[in-house]
């Protein structure tokens, strides 16, 4: 397997497979989104993992966090990506199955999920692709649920999902916002929110740059 060195923020180093499921702008929008909403966590649990992009983007910050994936194929490229970056607090990335239940109680719950129902097609032939994008041993509502279990009493959770899943989402009794970036991906708070009608942004526009910027990557990458 072909892998990547990337750098998605000065002192970071991520290494991930050169071909099949790689982070994308999404990972940005939601650290970006998810430190706008409060004040600034003590404690963060990444949901999903993968590469652990957001869960470096977070320590880089001064963020301890914890990412969690249930792949065994990342924990090498984990233990390069962790030797090889800077970060200013803890990070920790462990195999853990989603559906063994809550972690915590933390104060930010962050996670980009697998996006498709295991009923929604053929499963894409990359087995890394698959497992990111494909609904395996936990479904999107099992990862609402434990990420909003694994919450303290002020805490928050923030999830990316395609817009068109966001309508299973939204009467979720914890969901509070409900971003809709440009066409494709929605963005949804949960927990110690203050409350905000549904909203459209561009996906090049300000309020993204802005979230860029949170997220310790500059404009945009």
């Amino acid at each position: 397997m072909e892998t990547t060195a990337d750098r998605p923020a000065p002192g970071l180093v991520v290494h991930q497979p050169k071909r099949g499921f790689r982070y994308g702008a999404e990972a940005f929008w939601l650290v970006g989104y998810a430190l706008s909403l409060g004040p600034p966590p003590a404690s963060a649990v990444d949901l999903g993992t993968g590469s652990g992009v957001m869960a470096l983007l977070l320590g880089r910050l001064g963020v301890p966090a914890h990412g969690v994936d249930v792949r065994a194929e990342w924990r090498p490229l984990w233990r390069d990506t962790l030797a090889e970056s800077s970060v200013s607090a803890s990070v920790r990335l462990t195999l853990r199955d989603v559906s063994e239940g809550p972690l915590g109680p933390v104060d930010l719950v962050v996670s980009n999920p697998p996006f498709f129902t295991s009923a929604s097609g053929p499963r894409a032939a990359d087995p890394w692709r698959a497992a990111a994008r494909t609904e395996s041993t936990a479904t999107l509502h099992d990862f609402v649920a434990v990420a909003v279990g694994s919450l303290g009493p002020s805490g928050r959770a923030c999830f990316v999902v395609p817009r068109e899943r966001a309508h299973e989402l939204e009467a979720h009794p914890s969901c509070r916002q409900v971003v809709h970036v440009g066409r494709r991906r929605t963005l949804l708070a949960f927990g110690a929110v203050a409350a905000a009608a549904a909203r459209e942004v561009a996906d090049r526009g300000p309020e993204v740059r802005t979230w860029y910027a949170l997220a310790g990557a500059g404009s945009g990458v």
